[in-house]
């Protein structure tokens, strides 16, 4: 770097000095005058861009001092956990799932949040992919006694070898959240879901995770 800062930027102190002795050689002399007019705009227009350079190194971004937030996450236990039933008839897992484009989807449970009692329910639709998963998209809405939260959700499922469809995936609540479900407004959860197709039964939890949006 500091061979390239010296290609860049010359010796001002020689220029300086090849400058006055012009000045004393040319001083008498009116044909001496463009020349010297010339070097003064060349050190001027040269220190500024020193000047700009140096500014430019100095300056950082407010990205070089700020934390990642979450960057060594611990779980630590879910703050909603939920038992839900799933209609059989809603089961992708049949012989002709390859020939399934999408499949319409609906649940209804109940959970319990930070000790809250909750009643569940959601419907969305499920796409098989290339790979044997099936990517999952919906909505959902939490109802407390005197309170309601929304929120849209995407996962990726798979099935065990047993045939329990597992799901991994992300919650993204909505603003509107009212009453003793208010501190829900726009969170960012991540949960986990289990589901035997043949009972129709599911278990389902979430995360919390904080701290990811500032608050007003």
């Amino acid at each position: 770097m500091e061979k390239i800062n010296r290609l860049v930027y010359p010796n001002y102190t020689s220029i300086f000095i090849y400058l006055k002795y012009y000045i004393l050689m040319m001083k008498k002399q009116e044909a001496g005058l463009p020349f010297i007019v010339m070097m003064v705009t060349i050190v001027y227009v040269l220190s500024l861009g020193n000047i700009g350079y140096s500014q430019q190194q100095n300056q950082n971004s407010i990205l070089d001092i700020i934390d990642v937030k979450n960057a060594n996450m611990t779980l630590g236990n879910p703050f909603y956990t939920e038992k839900f039933d799933f209609p059989k008839s809603q089961d992708l897992g049949s012989e002709n799932i390859s020939t399934i484009t999408s499949s319409e989807y609906s649940f209804r449970g109940n959970g319990t949040l930070n000790n809250l009692q909750i009643a569940a329910s959601g419907s969305g639709s499920e796409i098989p992919r290339d790979d044997g998963t099936n990517f999952l998209t919906g909505r959902a809405l939490f109802t407390s006694q005197n309170g309601n939260a929304s929120y849209t959700f995407e996962a990726i499922t798979n099935t065990t070898e047993e045939g329990i469809r597992t799901s991994l995936g992300a919650a993204f609540f909505n603003a509107n959240a009212t009453g003793n479900l208010a501190s829900l407004k726009s969170i960012v959860g991540v949960y986990e879901s289990y589901i035997d197709p043949t009972a129709g039964k599911g278990v389902f939890a979430m995360w919390h995770i904080k701290d990811l949006l500032p608050k007003k």
